[in-house]
């Protein structure tokens, strides 16, 4: 029987999953395999343990069962008449046997470059950073994704299959490729994020919004020269920083101006600005570092009572410039309400695309434009409207209790 002791052992491991699945996918591009020889290890450890006692290196021990698991495939005569292997890779893991984990190579980088990619489709390249680089199971990620959990393992193995078998082989992206590597997995760590972040309700650090914290610190601790890898992280830190405070006692939404700054994460908010100062260091300003750059000018101005919104405006100019979308496009008239007036905010919303339709923010915004203004019933409209968007339960409770209060007053 397994004791509580050995299971907190095994528990402990986890974080180096992925750098073992790594280690001995970066050989022949055989993710599920080396998915599959990580959890043999450890269904090992959970049987022997108890016996042999814990090892001093658990997850060295690990990394070794996986790999003598991985070297009787690779040993089969139908592995050795299918696949090309690696054989520089191969010669660097046979002294490795007795190392400690912390003595091998950090493949890493070249597993999320595998995951994000051009050939995998960008639905799925979440979802198999989620899956590779952090051993999370299925089911998990179905759920936090919302997606159903077939469609999710569906969606894993052709991506496995198609990196094991279509010669997207593993390799550190060089300089010309790895911009465009990073950008893919800039990209798939914030869906993660953002999508965790629409539905988290709990302890962040049970939801993948945490991992999306875990996986931005890796990029930027892999890739520590580059701008938009350490701005992303400031973003995500930044995001999580203020987690405690965006929900009132009952689970209402509290937007950003009404936060407590008392109920910020000191050490998140801590890390994020760490991680600002670091893109200017590179040099780099991209996207995600002006992102984070306004959330930081934002969060200072609520800190202060004294938001400087000319600033913010001029920020989102920026943002506007170098990566335009919907969403940029309704914050910029959310902060020109403060910057310029309320008639400068409805017509920045009235030459928003027709895409803008259906885009829930978008009229949000509108209806608190028109109670600004005085427009109770164009302002009640509006916010019926949004109710129609939102597909998030607590948005559409948070909604639905505003509403209410606007009738009454109305």
């Amino acid at each position: 029987m397994t004791s509580p002791e050995v299971e907190q052992a095994v528990v402990l491991t986890h974080d180096d999953w992925g750098r073992i699945i790594a280690l001995l996918s970066v050989r022949d591009g055989d993710i599920a395999g080396a998915e599959d020889a990580v959890a043999g290890a450890v269904e090992r450890a959970l049987h022997t343990w108890p016996s042999k006692g814990i090892p001093q290196n658990p997850s060295g021990w690990i990394y070794r069962t996986a790999l003598n698991l991985r070297r009787d495939v690779w040993k089969s005569a139908a592995h050795r008449t299918s696949v090309e292997l690696n054989s520089e890779v191969h010669e660097a893991l046979q002294p490795s046997i007795n190392a400690g984990l912390d003595e091998l190579p950090d493949s890493r980088l070249q597993l999320l470059a595998a995951c994000a990619h051009p050939d995998i489709d960008p639905a799925t390249r979440p979802l198999l950073m989620l899956s590779a680089v952090l051993g999370l199971p299925t089911r998990r990620i179905a759920e936090g994704m919302i997606l159903p959990a077939a469609t999710v393992a569906a969606r894993l193995t052709r991506a496995k299959k198609k990196i094991a078998t279509n010669g997207l082989q593993m390799h550190v992206p060089d300089r010309s490729e790895l911009h465009a590597c990073l950008s893919s997995i800039h990209e798939a760590i914030y869906g993660v994020f953002t999508i965790e972040w629409a539905n988290a309700a709990t302890d962040l650090r049970e939801d993948l919004a945490g991992e999306a914290v875990y996986l931005s610190e890796l990029v930027s601790a892999l890739c520590p020269d580059d701008g938009e890898s350490h701005g992303l992280a400031a973003l995500i830190h930044l995001s999580v920083a203020r987690f405690n405070a965006r929900r009132s006692p009952s689970g209402a939404l509290v937007p950003l101006d009404d936060q407590d700054p008392t109920m910020w994460n000191a050490s998140h908010l801590a890390k994020g600005e760490w991680h600002l100062r670091e893109v200017h260091r590179c040099g780099e300003i991209g996207r995600y570092a002006i992102e984070a750059s306004i959330q930081a000018l934002h969060m200072q101005g609520v800190r202060t009572g004294k938001p400087n919104w000319h600033a913010l405006l001029r920020q989102h100019d920026h943002l506007l410039r170098i990566a335009p979308s919907l969403g940029a496009r309704v914050s910029r008239a959310a902060t020109l309400q403060h910057a310029e007036g309320g008639a400068a905010a409805l017509a920045a919303l009235s030459s928003l695309p027709k895409a803008a339709e259906s885009y829930q923010p978008a009229w949000v915004l509108r209806s608190h434009l028109y109670r600004a203004m005085g427009r109770n019933q164009d302002a009640i409209s509006t916010l019926e409207r949004a109710m129609t968007l939102t597909t998030i339960t607590s948005e559409h409770e948070h909604l639905a209790k505003l509403l209410t209060r606007w009738k009454q007053r109305a």
